[in-house]
């Protein structure tokens, strides 16, 4: 099967709860991670296989406090 490489870019909106502005943001940034979500099903109906993830960016853009 050919192999294609894709750069894709993604913004998440996420509320957490933290000690800190500064928490939020550096634990936001470490814990949403990647993975390959596909499972075997998807990679036989669409004939895929993820050989590979990079994260090349994982930067915050903005802190709001928000009333819950």
């Amino acid at each position: 099967m050919p192999l294609y490489e894709v750069s894709l870019s993604r913004t998440y909106v996420i509320k957490i709860e933290a000690k800190s502005a500064q928490d939020a943001a550096v634990l936001s940034e470490f814990f949403l991670g990647y993975k390959d979500d596909s499972t075997e099903n998807d990679k036989e109906t669409f004939g895929l296989e993820l050989k590979e993830i990079d994260s090349t960016a994982n930067d915050v853009l903005e802190i709001n406090g928000v009333e819950k």
